[in-house]
């Protein structure tokens, strides 16, 4: 060094001299041997084949989460040696060298990674260690399940612009979550039972899906109306109304309003400052829908497969499930696996 370095400190600190680079937190390597030394610390004592395959998996397991962790957050290495974080770690190792279920390990590592980025004591962070101990417990049917039903009903897909994009979502959104062999009581209650979902009581009340449907997507299922009769309803207002208007998806050959639902078009009413002819028109809107029934057939020409889950719907459990804020987090965690998606538990949690 050319030139001398000199520090002063009070009481009680710590001096750190730096000559050159310096790393302060723990390598990647020292982040897998922590995670390793902790696991053969806490893990059961298994027979030495049975402790040979464990170990594997949790290396196995270790290693695509420090690759993963470094990609994702890597700002957050200094979290790693915190104690909540390690047993959080722990947990994760330990399902998996139970099992060796691949697809449930990058449940587990996805799970993991919002865990740490979370921050400790929130709600967020508290349903995510509790998730990453009820996971396991559950089928990939269960997971389906509520995935399923957190696409239908919690989330407003505005991605929808018009019938190849519903069409989408019905295949893509909805029938790859439905289970092929119809799940049982029990199926639910052991949902209920792990804390994943409360069940309605016997009569409550519920929505068919199509009525779900109608509600979220309600520009799909538009009659439409002709020009003559926008003008008998509308007279010198209608040109007030041209930013809205478009060909009817139902009738080619008639008009209809283009905002998704209501939600949308009550924004598009004060973005355009409509005022009461923007609400006169949303309701000329909802005069002119299909019937449950003609949605009903809609939505089979637009998959026959969604036939079988319109009935379920209405004769199986699947209405009386309510999602806890554990079961939520289950269900965007596999949502935003299968659908590639990024949607923020945060939002929902």
């Amino acid at each position: 060094m050319d030139e001398k370095m000199k520090q002063e400190s009070g009481d009680n600190s710590e001096n750190v001299q730096i000559g050159g680079n310096v790393n302060i937190g723990v390598t990647a390597a020292e982040a897998r041997q922590i995670a390793i030394d902790v696991f053969k610390a806490n893990f059961y004592t298994f027979s030495e084949k049975a402790a040979k395959k464990a170990l594997e998996r949790a290396e196995e397991l270790t290693d695509e989460f420090i690759a993963k962790f470094y990609v994702k957050i890597p700002e957050l290495e200094s979290k790693l040696q915190e104690p909540s974080v390690q047993s959080s770690m722990f947990n994760t190792q330990k399902e998996y060298a139970k099992s060796g279920d691949s697809e449930l390990k990058e449940q587990l590592l996805n799970i993991l990674i919002e865990r740490i980025n979370s921050e400790e004591r929130s709600l967020k962070q508290i349903v995510l260690d509790e998730v990453l101990t009820i996971l396991p417990k559950l089928t990939k049917e269960q997971i389906n399940v509520m995935t399923l039903i957190f696409s239908a009903v919690y989330i407003n897909h505005n991605t929808i612009v018009n019938i190849p994009t519903f069409i989408e979502f019905i295949e893509n959104r909805i029938l790859v979550f439905y289970p092929n062999t119809p799940p049982s009581y029990s199926f639910y209650t052991h949902l209920q039972f792990t804390g994943c979902c409360t069940i309605l009581s016997e009569g409550s009340s519920y929505k068919p899906l199509e009525q779900i449907f109608k509600v979220r997507y309600k520009a799909l299922i538009s009659k439409g109306f002709t020009e003559e009769e926008l003008n008998q309803e509308f007279r010198d207002d209608k040109n007030r109304l041209a930013p809205l208007l478009m060909k009817c998806f139902q009738n080619p050959i008639a008009l209809q309003f283009n905002p998704l639902n209501d939600e949308v078009f009550n924004s598009k009413i004060d973005e355009l400052d409509l005022g009461e002819i923007g609400k006169k028109a949303l309701n000329f809107q909802n005069k002119n829908l299909l019937n449950d029934q003609e949605i009903k057939e809609f939505m089979i020409k637009c998959n026959p497969r969604i036939e079988k889950l319109l009935t379920d719907w209405k004769e199986k459990d699947f209405k009386t499930i309510r999602p806890t804020s554990v079961g939520l987090a289950i269900a965007i965690m596999n949502y935003n696996r299968v659908t590639k998606e990024n949607i923020a538990f945060e939002t929902f949690i």
